[in-house]
């Protein structure tokens, strides 16, 4: 007896999909795939941009960077000249115009001091302590884009959950912690660079909720101890450490990689401030063999505990793909 032929979709394999839905598939996994990296940029001193996507998170962000004699004999003002051209689609940081938030880790003005006039331009919030929220209103950032964010405190920007965890300045000069102190008003504007006062200081625990990716940030090379305890007691672990090294003492490097075992560290804040940000030196270490020494002290501590942490050391504007780890 004849047998019937199969008709298309009787012989057709049960998995099989119409062509477009495996297209979209395949389009919808590898934009997935493009969301779950950061590419970190390192902006000179302590600052840095996080973008996933369209979103882009700063951290300390300056780049007007006036001379010594300028900083002592003038008001501070952000330098448009100096600013807007990074901003640019064709400029070294481009990404900056789409900041969503600014996290300041103090606010002397070498971390502060350009951050208003970017929220001004770009819409960004400003995180900070009081004395940072303070200043940046007295520099015309409405009170609703300046929300005071203190030490356990976790909040969302954009694709990214931010903590902040107590930390302390390094003793810069003569021991001592420069600028110590807060403004408890809202100044009248331009203040003097010596009136940005520290406020506090805090590192900021930084995850992209997409990817899991973690990098938690410093603004200065000192730490709290107790912070440090508890986020190793809660077995924190980062993919990215970016360490501040200027006035470190000899345990700096080993707390920070015993709290956090980080797999990537970025060293920053080695290089001069009241250097202009177009000269070949912008990014030179003030001391080169400081920093190679901080790098070898990374490395000896990571080596004591196992790890296979990588010390990166980035050009300036230079980008990291941060991906998670295979």
């Amino acid at each position: 007896m004849a047998t019937a032929s199969p008709t298309r979709a009787e012989s057709a394999p049960l998995d099989s999909k119409p062509v477009w839905i495996v297209l979209a598939t395949i389009v919808l996994l590898a934009s997935s795939a493009a969301r779950a990296e950061i590419e970190v940029r390192w902006l000179g001193v302590a600052g840095f941009s996080f973008t996933a996507g369209d979103d882009t998170l700063l951290h300390d962000p300056f780049f007007t960077r006036p001379s010594a004699w300028d900083t002592l004999a003038s008001w501070y003002r952000a330098d448009a000249s100096v600013i807007d051209p990074l901003l640019a689609a064709d400029g070294p940081a481009p990404e900056l115009a789409r900041a969503r938030g600014i996290l300041i880790g103090h606010s002397h003005y070498d971390h502060l001091g350009d951050a208003p006039y970017l929220a001004q331009r770009t819409g960004a919030s400003i995180q900070g302590s009081g004395t940072t929220a303070r200043i940046a209103q007295g520099y015309g950032v409405p009170s609703e884009r300046t929300p005071i964010v203190n030490p356990g405190d976790v909040f969302d920007v954009g694709p990214f959950a931010v903590r902040v965890v107590e930390s302390r300045h390094a003793q810069v000069i003569l021991g001592r912690v420069p600028l110590q102190g807060t403004v408890e008003e809202v100044p009248e504007t331009p203040i003097h660079a010596l009136s940005f006062k520290l406020g506090d200081a805090r590192l900021y625990l930084v995850e992209h909720r997409l990817s899991g990716l973690r990098i938690l940030t410093t603004s200065s090379a000192n730490r709290h101890a107790p912070a440090l305890d508890a986020l190793r007691a809660e077995g924190v672990t980062v993919d990215l450490l970016l360490a501040a090294i200027q006035g470190r003492d000899a345990d700096y490097a080993r707390d920070l990689v015993a709290a956090v075992r980080p797999r990537i560290v970025v060293p920053h804040h080695f290089d001069s401030f009241t250097t202009a940000l177009a000269s070949e030196a912008a990014d030179a270490a003030g001391d080169p063999e400081d920093l190679a020494a901080f790098e070898a002290e990374i490395q000896a501590a990571a080596e004591a505990l196992g790890l296979a942490t990588e010390v990166r050391r980035l050009s300036l504007f230079e980008t990291l793909t941060l991906e998670p780890a295979r």
